[in-house]
């Protein structure tokens, strides 16, 4: 599979889901504002991932930690009803972790593979849900297609 097959399409649909949750983060509050902004930030760092621009691996790491440290947070908060989403969410920002460092690492590949494979088949029951779900399941299907690129 060839990142550049790819190029367009995820770039439209990263776009699409930066907009969505741009949007999303003007009407929130609080937490829900930063979990907005996360799913913003991450939008814009997959298009830079699908177009190959050259950013510093600190960068990445360090922002794809705080978003994994955040949502691992949200999933242990008694009494909220985001905890399996939240779940999800970690270990999509674990799995970016593991995507940049795994460029630079010989054999990290193959796990990216068994990630793909996971954030894929995750989007099957999002789909046919609320217009926000679908938001989720599209970046969960674009950065599946992304690693399998990848």
């Amino acid at each position: 599979m060839d990142v550049l097959s790819f190029t367009w399409p995820l770039t439209g649909l990263f776009l699409a889901t930066g907009v969505w949750f741009t949007l999303a983060c003007a009407r929130a509050s609080g937490a829900a504002r930063v979990t907005c902004g996360t799913h913003s930030v991450m939008s814009l760092a997959m298009i830079a991932m699908v177009w190959g621009l050259p950013l510093p691996d600190w960068l990445q790491v360090g922002v794809f930690t705080a978003i994994t440290v955040w949502f691992a947070g949200l999933a242990t908060v008694p009494h909220r009803s985001d905890g399996l989403r939240a779940v999800h969410h970690a270990f999509m920002g674990a799995g970016m972790v593991w995507m940049v460092c795994a460029m630079s690492v010989p054999g990290g590949h193959s796990v990216m593979v068994v990630l793909a494979a996971y954030f894929l088949v995750a989007t099957i029951p999002l789909f046919g849900k609320t217009i926000d779900a679908v938001g989720h399941a599209a970046m969960s299907v674009g950065t599946g297609l992304l690693l399998l690129a990848m």
